[in-house]
């Protein structure tokens, strides 16, 4: 595969994992307000579930440090193929 072609390839997945980044963010931000802020009057009544709420963090933590693994993986393999094009 070309370098050119790699790192559109790149980009593209790059774009993918900021969206699935930006879900995990806000389950987890939504799970921490229901948790420690809203005190059983949360602005979604789902958030007043406390199983909900648990599982949220459990599902929402993995998937954001695999999204940041995986971001660093890509950016640094962007950075070496720019510098082999060069």
């Amino acid at each position: 595969m070309k370098p050119e072609e790699r790192m559109k390839e790149i980009n593209s997945e790059i774009i993918k994992i900021t969206l699935l980044s930006a879900l995990s963010n806000i389950t987890i931000g939504l799970s921490i307000y229901a948790k420690f802020v809203a005190d059983g009057e949360a602005f979604l009544p789902v958030l007043n579930n406390e199983s909900v709420v648990n599982s949220m963090l459990i599902l929402g933590i993995p998937v954001w440090i695999w999204v940041g693994y995986k971001l660093v993986t890509l950016h640094s393999e962007k950075a070496t193929l720019l510098k082999s094009l060069e």
